[in-house]
């Protein structure tokens, strides 16, 4: 089973409120980002110049805005992450950690199953009648994903093609991923879902003379990405060579080349900066709310800014973080390390592949954590992810909900590391 507490963890709902209202205008604001090429070429040029996998991508993405056979329809499942700050003068607020455009998964075991099981326990514990709806919300974020997938798969209008979920060689999310399988089965048994491995079948992608996708001769109506967002998952040429197929293709995209591209790091760094939200949002209140979940964010460019940031973080490397542009978990630096490697980088154009963020302090609960039939108290920090979903055509974004959350926590020993990595555990919001 997967790691969990035993009990929920205490989260302010004025926080948890703040965060899901914000999803929507989150969606709005990266699908207009996703369409200025302009921009985006702009922000990442510095991080192309020294970042191989990001230039690879944005590669890709210069072609599809060149192509006219390629499919105008995505869907985006996107997922907020944020802790909260108890520190510097914003105590209290939920500060974005990152936005996960690209495979944001426990959508499928992370949700109602856990809090059911943390009814019970509260119940027995003598909490019972603590437990309503509105300190431990319910969750529909399966269903709600399930549904834009189905509503995606009919709009490709060949009831025939497939919809492939793309995964990795050895995949270990399989239960999580084949609970959104079930639950699309139940909304339309007609459709087809297969599950590809991406070193595997990247030999039998091709694209027909109308764009259309086959994979193994089967015609491809969406494909849903479970990997493609590490080098790692690109071993060799003949991967970028299926990504830029599928790209190019009518086949609908979650996520497109260019959705993937908005969720990177330094996209989110740019974003943070004064007047730059103004340039694609117009409304005030929208903007005055999502700046009030920006974490500090700073540039590493080759610039006085750049080389101010360093110093800041050599100076104090205990209040920041250093991040690639890499999702999955894992990647990010701290203390000695994020010291180590801007040693080795800060004087150069290496560093521009990185951002530095202010480290968030979040409070600290006592609570037991269970892994391996085996319970130990511990001292946990929680992170809350918000998830949403829509499907957007060419410019037009269409159907933009919020849907759901995902709570994670982990050991306050730990500074980085997700669920599947073995740090991270399951866990429920218990709003007060």
């Amino acid at each position: 089973h997967a790691s969990f507490t035993l009990f929920p963890s205490i989260f302010p709902k004025s926080a948890y409120d703040l965060a899901w209202n914000v999803q929507n205008d989150m969606h709005s604001l990266m699908h207009k980002v996703s369409k200025d090429a302009q921009f985006l070429e702009d922000v990442l040029k510095s991080t192309i110049a020294v970042d191989d996998f990001v230039k690879n991508l944005f590669e890709i993405y210069k072609l599809s805005c060149n192509c006219e056979m390629i499919q105008k329809r995505a869907i985006g499942v996107f997922r907020s992450d944020y802790m909260l700050q108890t520190q510097t003068n914003d105590v209290g607020l939920p500060k974005q950690i990152e936005v996960n455009t690209m495979a944001s998964s426990l959508m499928g075991i992370g949700t109602n199953k856990l809090l059911d099981l943390h009814k019970f326990n509260l119940l027995h514990m003598g909490g019972g009648s603590m437990s309503s709806e509105n300190n431990l919300p319910r969750n529909n974020v399966l269903d709600s994903v399930a549904e834009t997938f189905v509503k995606g798969w009919n709009m490709y209008g060949n009831p025939n093609a497939v919809f492939v979920f793309m995964l990795n060689q050895n995949e270990r999310n399989v239960f999580d991923q084949r609970a959104i399988e079930h639950a699309m089965y139940k909304i339309d048994p007609a459709i087809k879902v297969r599950r590809k491995v991406f070193n595997t079948c990247a030999a039998t992608t091709r694209v027909d003379a109308d764009g259309k996708l086959f994979i193994d001769n089967e015609e491809v109506a969406v494909v849903y990405y479970r990997t493609g967002y590490m080098p790692g998952h690109y071993p060799t040429k003949k991967n970028w060579e299926a990504r830029k197929m599928i790209e190019l293709s009518t086949a609908v995209k979650s996520p497109s080349v260019a959705q993937q591209l908005v969720g990177s790091k330094k996209i989110q760094q740019v974003l943070a900066q004064p007047g730059v939200l103004e340039h694609f949002i117009d409304d005030k209140n929208v903007i005055k709310n999502l700046r009030a979940v920006f974490a500090g964010l700073y540039s590493l460019e080759m610039n006085s800014a750049g080389d101010g940031a360093v110093k800041l973080a050599l100076e104090r490397p205990e209040n920041f973080v250093l991040k690639p542009q890499r999702e999955g978990g894992g990647n990010n630096l701290y203390g000695a390390d994020l010291v180590f490697q801007l040693n080795n980088v800060g004087g150069d154009e290496r560093r521009c592949a990185y951002i530095l963020m202010e480290k968030i302090q979040p409070p600290v609960q006592d609570n037991y954590i269970v892994h391996n039939h085996e319970y130990n108290p511990a001292k946990t920090v929680s992170e809350l992810g918000i998830f949403g979903v829509f499907l957007t055509d060419g410019d037009k974004m269409i159907n933009s909900c919020t849907v759901g959350h995902l709570l994670r926590s982990k050991s306050n020993e730990h500074d980085d590391g997700g669920v599947g990595a073995g740090v991270a555990v399951l866990d429920s919001p218990f709003l007060v």
